[in-house]
């Protein structure tokens, strides 16, 4: 056997014993870095080769106790809070929606079967979500910009060739619907992290080209027209250049034109009978359930937190209010932690994500904002932001699982394996 395979042998019997192969990767490369260095010191010491390649093998140690004993410290970690968070929202969503189907006066959903359809929608994500937890998302990184283009694409086949249903433009393909809307910020915010997480915002040409290619998907996705998708993409943008180190003179630009459009949008949606869209809270809770007839189908999905406060109290209210605050400050806080600058930037903007639509569905729910069409997270009926919202929670906790890991090295990897 030649010297040098002596060490790839070593080295896989190690590894033969770590379960977790996501720490394969880095383990072989300290090992042989490790071995290699025992190996030059036992020659510069007088010994020959095949010696010192011996001696530097028996100072690292048995491969089976030294497998073990790694195992032990890179068994898979998963962040049972988050669960458990994550389990407890979508069931109280799903108590809503037993109680809509069974103990409430909307025969119009009862129809519907919204109960069976949804915990349906949510035994299907949480099997996706598990799934991504499996995945290595870092496996996304070279994929970045297929997917930046791939998504600008999309939206730009829904513009021309999209299909507008209750005020939100849909891409038809054949028998399927795509409803962009609610795809598109996770799509966006995978695909910039990939781009943006060794961005050089020193350069200025390379700044400003950052800002455009930042400015693109928030101009197209409000080219469709649904207000609340383009804050929670210009939300999640500037988080991103925010989190990439961008300089302020970058930010401030993209940050006052986007502010200066949504203001204009929202006071125009003011201007109008914005009464066609939403009530308030203080009517509600004084006299009853006030909302128009044509808006009652919709008691499950745009109105979700209104009708938890109607039916079951106010404190169940606050319960879910705090289900989302303490998730997403989950979120945030963990992703401070996490050592690979581009898992930092995933998590950190999908956690602004989370948190701007939330904070658009509560404040549509109270009376604030003129939105229709907005579903409160984990909670609201509906397949497409159910699974979609679910596997973003399976990628963040990819992220957790593989936070003190940096980068793959797949040809080093691929000498030895």
């Amino acid at each position: 056997m030649g010297l040098e395979k002596k060490f790839e042998k070593y080295i896989k019997n190690v590894c033969k014993r770590i379960k977790n192969k996501d720490v394969h990767t880095d383990i072989k490369l300290e090992l042989m870095d490790h071995l290699y260095t025992l190996k030059e010191e036992a020659m510069n010491a007088g010994m020959s080769e095949e010696e010192a390649v011996d001696q530097a093998i028996e100072q690292i140690g048995d491969a089976a106790i030294l497998g073990a004993q790694l195992h032990e410290t890179h068994k898979t970690q998963m962040d049972l809070k988050m669960i458990l968070l994550v389990l407890a929202a979508c069931s109280f969503g799903l108590l809503v929606m037993y109680f809509l189907q069974f103990h409430s006066e909307f025969t119009n959903l009862q129809d519907m079967n919204i109960f069976y359809k949804s915990l349906a929608f949510f035994l299907v994500g949480l099997v996706l979500m598990f799934a991504l937890f499996s995945f290595d998302y870092r496996r996304l990184l070279k994929y970045s910009w297929h997917l930046y283009i791939g998504t600008l694409g999309m939206v730009l086949l829904t513009m021309v060739f999209g299909i507008r249903v209750n005020g939100i433009l849909f891409l038809r393909l054949s028998d399927i619907s795509i409803n962009l809307t609610e795809i598109v910020p996770f799509l966006v915010t995978v695909s910039l992290a990939g781009i943006f997480h060794s961005w050089n915002w020193e350069n200025d040409f390379k700044a400003w080209l950052g800002v455009g290619i930042m400015a693109l998907p928030v101009i197209l996705i409000s080219a469709i027209g649904f207000l609340p998708a383009t804050i929670i993409c210009f939300v999640m943008c500037l988080t991103m250049m925010c989190v990439s180190s961008a300089r302020l003179r970058q930010i401030i630009p993209l940050a006052a034109a986007g502010g200066l459009y949504l203001v204009v949008e929202l006071f125009s949606l003011f201007q109008g009978d914005s009464r066609l869209y939403f009530y308030t809270v203080h009517e509600f809770s004084s006299n009853g359930l006030q909302i128009i007839p044509s808006a009652m189908s919709e008691v499950h999905t745009d109105w979700m937190f209104t009708y938890i406060i109607y039916s079951f109290g106010w404190l169940a209210g606050v319960v879910a209010l705090m289900l989302f605050v303490i998730f997403i400050y989950r979120v945030f806080h963990t992703a401070k932690g996490v050592k690979l600058t581009y898992g930092k930037m995933v998590m950190t903007c999908l956690a602004a994500v989370f948190a701007t639509k939330f904070t658009l569905s509560i404040f549509t729910n109270f009376g604030l904002l003129p939105f229709p069409g907005l579903a409160m997270p984990f909670m609201s009926y509906g397949g497409s932001h159910i699974l979609l919202e679910l596997m973003a929670v399976g990628l963040i906790l990819s992220i957790y699982r593989r936070r003190q890991m940096g980068d793959i090295f797949p040809q080093e990897a691929g000498s030895i394996s």
